[in-house]
């Protein structure tokens, strides 16, 4: 036979590896002395080639610079005829996992020989990989909900939930945006960065967003955004203010409550950019949805609270207004009663001069009490929105005028002087009945509670688009610890003013409804024992700012 012919011949297998070959392994035999390999199966050369008489260590690993520690001889001497332990390794080559022995068999030519067996255990590697993750994921959503039902601030709780999420997935920084103006912008409410990752609430505006923006129809279409590199996205300018906080890379997830878009949370790479596994975006989803959860726990818990306190208001406001029926209204008449039936008997035995007094006495209850059942009656129609509402061009001049014509009688008696009538027409924008009533119950309190020979003064302040009103008197003042309780119907704000008149508060809550119904707001200043100076503003009429601008 020639040389080619002994060249092209191939070697004949022996039984050894007939045997080998048949087995559904990775197998190879290596010299235990040079590391040479002796032979591999079909499914090892499957993956390595066909390298028989390579050093095992240069050709079936990556990057090694020396054998194995596994297939040290010594070690392997020692441990033969000993029950084989098998390793699980990731192959370098094609990075599957084996479960992989090594063991010193006899070989040909009477030598002894390292044999390699790996069993391909990759799908059950990766089932228990994903088992692990779903664990810690599992345990991640545990720790999340249990963060959510603690007693504490909201705004910590979300905080704590970002943070545990954050290093979980080892994001840069999460951001959590709250929609508003109808969907027409979103704003940052909450955020955690890692360390040494520059925080950007706070510091920035407010985003605005069009629905029709094809941005905006991906995010809400695919339930998702995720974007490897924002610098080379086809949204990059949409997406500046990221970039202007150095976010590379961004997974944004739209936050849905009942349909409804709440916001978005995002996961923000800033050194280095990211593109986010399957896997982990239906991970963030879940969180997405966990937190609208705690979103919507949240606005049913303020909606219980609001109720709660409605109903405590509006108990406390029916016993208020049981209290004054009973005790408030109930003075007047009785006096009322008590003093005619006084007059009716000792009609004849007493001169004019006492009967006057007694006359004066009865329409002073008699008044009283149906200026507090008139309260009591516009009060009740206020809350039962049966009131009319009628604005109109009004004269304050006018209005002023009218109110100290009608208190006048009742200053004089107490030697109270009344000032401040304008010299010139003012024009505002109000409700005639509701500003006389306004005006009526301000300075008829002065009076009540100004001492005798004290004074009620009205200035007027033309702003720029409202007329601010102050009413001062020289009476008894407020204590600085009640002035909260005023304008509230629900707690008692029963007053003494000189000589020993009395104030329910309820002229002063009637007036605060009108005021505002009119688009004013009202205030106070007060020195006990010095006297009190309440402001409130109306709008002015447009013609009369027009014509004095």
């Amino acid at each position: 036979m020639n040389n080619a012919a002994k060249n092209g011949a191939k070697k004949k297998p022996n039984e050894q590896e007939l045997i080998l070959d048949q087995i559904n392994a990775l197998i190879y035999v290596a010299d235990l002395d040079n590391y040479r390999i002796l032979y591999l199966n079909k499914n090892a050369k499957e993956i390595y080639g066909d390298v028989t008489g390579q050093i095992c260590w240069e050709n079936l690993q990556k990057d090694q610079t020396g054998p194995c520690k596994f297939c040290n001889k010594e070690n392997l001497l020692k441990n033969t005829g000993n029950k084989l332990s098998g390793r699980d390794e990731q192959n370098p080559i094609n990075n599957k996992w084996y479960e992989t022995y090594d063991n010193i068999i006899p070989w040909a030519n009477s030598k002894t020989a390292r044999l390699h067996v790996a069993y391909d255990i990759t799908k059950r590697k990766t089932d228990e990989i994903n088992l692990k993750i779903h664990l810690k994921q599992q345990e991640l959503f545990s720790n999340i909900a249990i963060t959510f039902n603690q007693q504490k601030p909201f705004a910590n709780k979300v905080n704590e939930v970002l943070h545990v999420v954050g290093e979980f997935v080892n994001a840069d920084r999460v951001s959590l945006f709250e929609n508003f103006a109808k969907n027409t912008k979103t704003q940052l409410i909450y955020e955690w960065c890692n360390k040494n990752v520059l925080a950007k609430i706070n510091k920035i505006p407010s985003i605005s967003f069009d629905k029709h923006h094809p941005l905006y129809k991906k995010i809400l279409k695919d339930k998702l955004l995720n974007i490897n590199n924002i610098a080379e996205s086809e949204y990059a300018q949409s997406l500046k203010i990221f970039v202007d906080f150095e976010v590379k890379s961004i997974l944004l997830i739209p936050i849905f409550l009942h349909k409804s878009h709440l916001g978005f949370i995002s996961f923000e790479e800033c050194n280095r950019t990211r593109n986010w596994y399957e896997n982990e975006t239906n991970l963030l989803n879940t969180l997405g949805n966990i937190i609208s959860t705690a979103f919507e726990r949240k606005t049913i818990e303020e909606k219980r609270l609001r109720s709660e306190q409605k109903l405590k208001v509006a108990n406390a406001t029916k016993d208020r207004f049981l209290s004054i029926i009973t005790r408030d209204l109930q003075t007047p008449f009785s006096d009322l009663k008590s003093l005619s039936s006084l007059l009716a008997d000792r009609y004849d035995n007493w001169n004019n001069q006492k009967r006057k007094i007694f006359i004066d006495s009865i329409l002073n209850s008699s008044s009283q009490g149906f200026n507090l059942l008139e309260n009591l009656m516009v009060w009740s129609r206020i809350q039962s929105k049966q009131i009319s509402f009628n604005p109109e061009s009004v004269d304050i001049k006018s209005v002023i005028g009218q109110t100290i014509e009608k208190l006048q009688s009742r200053a004089n008696k107490k030697k109270i002087k009344i000032s401040g009538i304008p010299d010139k027409q003012i024009f505002v924008y109000a409700d005639y009945h509701m500003l006389n009533t306004i005006f009526h119950n301000l300075v008829n309190n002065a009076i009540k509670f100004t001492k005798l020979n004290g004074k009620v003064t009205i200035k007027l302040k033309t702003l720029k688009k409202n007329l601010e009103v102050s009413i001062c008197d020289t009476g008894v003042g407020i204590k600085k610890e009640d002035l909260n309780k005023l304008f509230r119907i629900d707690i008692d704000q029963t007053t003494f003013g000189p000589p020993e008149e009395k104030g329910t508060g309820l002229g002063l809550i009637i007036c605060k409804e009108y005021i505002k119904k009119n688009g004013g707001k009202i205030w106070l200043k007060s020195d006990f024992k010095k006297g009190s100076e309440f402001k409130f503003t109306i709008p002015l009429s447009k013609w009369y700012r027009y014509i004095t601008e």
